[in-house]
């Protein structure tokens, strides 16, 4: 039986849409992780497109959801005490820490709407949180995949934030109960071409072509900036004006 590594190479992207270049907006996407003795912390954050400063929302809640969730991981907190709901209280504590900065700035709330979908992935186990649109998919050690999917609301433009008064019950958590060869997040922006129809599986001739590419460059740094060109591709506004962030997660 093959063993499987503790060891993780990371790349991440995130890159403006055609709709805000054309408007002179900035990319309203962001991503973060953290391996802490071999667990993956992960998260891609869609700041709402409505919102005033949701760039600088989708900035803080990933980057320091990541930082909380890393560090609880340092202290001791196992992989299943932050899904039995340390979790939640990380995002709780996160949520609060925005709504202060939002009274500093005379802003609400709301101005700092962002979508979150992140893993948390061990050696064996893990589990994806998710709270609105975007997707996460584990690729499992047997071939198969679990992917979490969007959540929207009544309507098909609608999704859920984290600033929203109900957050706690849009929370989904989705366990991954088996060893991963890899995990990839994505912002909605990236669904059309990443994802296969119906969101049924990755797309293979894209994903595979990438996930090939990246377990052959030297550095991640190399990595990420071809996957930075390889989104923001002209090619790619005929499929989506919206932001685009792709993180790749693999087992090395």
């Amino acid at each position: 039986m093959a063993t499987v590594s503790n060891h993780w190479r990371v790349f991440g992207a995130s890159v403006t849409g055609k709709a805000h270049l054309d408007k002179d907006i900035p990319c309203q996407d962001a991503h973060a992780h953290a391996v802490v003795n071999g667990v993956l912390v992960a998260i891609v954050c869609d700041g709402a497109g409505s919102a005033r400063y949701s760039e600088h929302g989708a900035q803080f809640v990933a980057a320091h959801a990541v930082q909380a969730l890393a560090g609880r991981l340092e202290q001791g907190a196992t992989v299943q005490d932050l899904q039995d709901g340390a979790l939640a209280g990380t995002l709780a504590q996160i949520r609060a820490a925005l709504d202060d900065i939002a009274s500093a700035a005379n802003a609400t709330l709301d101005d700092y709407a962002s979508t979150v979908v992140g893993v948390v992935m061990g050696k064996d186990s893990g589990f994806f949180f998710h709270l609105g649109d975007g997707l996460g998919v584990a690729q499992l050690g047997d071939g198969g995949e679990l992917i979490s999917l969007p959540a929207n609301g009544e309507y098909a433009n609608e999704t859920y934030f984290i600033s929203g008064e109900r957050w706690r019950e849009q929370l989904r958590l989705l366990a991954i109960p088996q060893a991963v060869r890899g995990v990839v997040l994505m912002s909605d922006g990236c669904m059309p071409f990443a994802m296969s129809k119906n969101n049924a599986s990755l797309y293979a001739p894209f994903m595979d072509a990438v996930q090939g590419y990246l377990r052959t460059v030297d550095s991640v740094e190399s990595g990420n900036a071809a996957l930075a060109s390889t989104l923001a591709d002209p090619r790619t506004h005929q499929i989506t004006g919206d932001d685009k962030t792709l993180l790749l997660a693999l087992r090395t």
